[in-house]
């Protein structure tokens, strides 16, 4: 019998015996559904995090802002050092290699009004690559350019939330004036915010939309009255050395500061590369473990195979009997049994892999009734795994019954049948 006849076979026997192969079957179904499921499960949600990352737009980062002496020597020895100036921009860039971009920050909190409101809130002094490294997505309108910042231009770009704060969530803002301090500026631009899954709320994105944006020089000039830079966001090249960076931005920042520390560096990037990496073991720990669970099921059908399959041996004890009179070999015997085991179980593992994927429409569907936008792809590992784990399950519960078959004596097996 060759490999076709023996496939005929075992599908012959699933078919002849319809509500025992059903029974037999459950159990490899669901242990692959699960598989595929859990994995998929895991794997969508993981993937939504990592989107959610790239989203924040912090990855390798750094703040580097001014920092004060806490005792009177060390508030002395300041006077050396004037602190974080704009033309240490164009030096960093030159002498620190891992730089992509470097924008300088120049904060200021008071009195906004805008329409027929007023509050307090907070201003930034930026440059157009600010927008870029912060990944500051716009609405309507533009934003700040390198002729506004030369020009030292009075024009802003809002946060989405200031802006319906100051004008309502329906007006245009664009065009119209706002008073920071008492001093006018022209909208030009409207942030958009992003969409973040829930496990990640706004991801402290309404901080960032609570903002007036202007042009850093038009800050100093009009608003600050200092030409000190608050903060420089400092982004790094992909794959670039983090330690390296810093060290190199450290040591050049101590020579222009003739070997003063009045400045610290926050590492925004080792800090989300720490937080993406943790991420990344969690998901694989609970795809192990969540994996390992749905294996259980796995098992439990290959049990149920296992009796179906020595019941099986014990009905062909005469069609054994006469096969094994005739001529045939017990090589042959095993190989039908094998494969009429892995048989089994493969019709199982696909019948199992289109449940699994129809649980992952489910599972997505069900989300997002919730509100929730969250899609769970069907999972290739997970399908792999399920597969692979139904033949293996197939093939090591099959050895038992088709070496027992393989070993009868034929007539033995003749005599026991009649």
């Amino acid at each position: 019998m060759n490999l076709l006849e023996s496939v005929a076979s075992g599908l012959a026997s699933i078919w002849s015996n319809k509500l025992r192969s059903a029974l037999t079957l459950v159990g490899i179904i669901v242990g692959v559904a699960s598989v595929i499921a859990m994995f998929s499960f895991v794997g969508g949600i993981a993937s939504r995090v990592r989107e959610d990352f790239e989203k924040i737009g912090f990855d390798n980062t750094f703040f580097v802002g001014n920092m004060d002496a806490m005792n009177p020597e060390g508030r002395a020895s300041l006077k050396a050092s004037k602190g974080l100036m704009l033309h240490e921009i164009d030096i960093l860039e030159a002498e620190v290699p891992e730089i992509r971009g470097i924008t300088p920050v120049v904060a200021h909190y008071g009195v906004l009004r805008g329409g027929n409101e007023a509050l307090h809130g907070e201003v930034f002094g930026i440059t157009p690559d600010g927008f870029i490294l912060f990944e500051l997505n716009l609405g309507p309108g533009r934003y700040i350019s390198d002729l506004d910042v030369e020009n030292h231009a009075r024009v802003c770009v809002l946060g989405e939330l200031i802006k319906n704060d100051l004008f309502g969530e329906e007006a245009d803002a664009i065009g119209r004036h706002v008073l920071i301090e008492d001093v006018s500026f022209e909208v030009v631009g409207v942030l958009a915010m992003k969409d973040f899954s829930q496990m990640f709320g706004n991801s402290g994105q309404e901080q960032e939309h609570r903002r007036i944006y202007t042009p850093t020089t038009t800050m100093t000039y009009y608003i600050a009255g200092t030409k000190r830079i608050d903060t420089f966001a400092v982004k790094l090249y992909e794959d670039s050395d983090i330690s390296a960076a810093y060290d190199h931005i450290h040591e050049t920042l101590i020579r222009e500061h003739r070997g003063i520390e009045d400045f610290q560096i926050e590492n925004i990037a080792e800090q989300l590369a720490e937080a993406k990496m943790q991420m990344e073991t969690m998901s694989a720990q609970w795809s192990m473990i969540l994996g390992s669970i749905a294996t259980v099921s796995l098992l439990v059908g290959g049990i149920g195979l296992l009796s179906v399959l020595i019941i099986s041996v014990n009905e062909r004890l005469r069609e054994i009997g006469i096969r094994k009179a005739v001529g045939a070999e017990d090589r042959t015997i095993f190989q039908q049994f094998i494969i009429e085991s892995v048989t089994i179980s493969t019709v199982g593992g696909f019948i199992g892999v289109a449940l699994g994927a129809g649980l992952c429409k489910l599972i997505t569907f069900g989300a997002q009734a919730a509100g929730q936008d969250i899609v769970i792809p069907v999972s290739g590992m997970g399908v792999v795994l399920g597969l692979g784990f139904s033949i293996i399950v197939g093939f090591l519960f099959g050895l038992y019954p088709a070496v027992k078959a393989s070993r009868l004596d034929p007539i033995e097996a003749i005599s026991r049948y009649a």
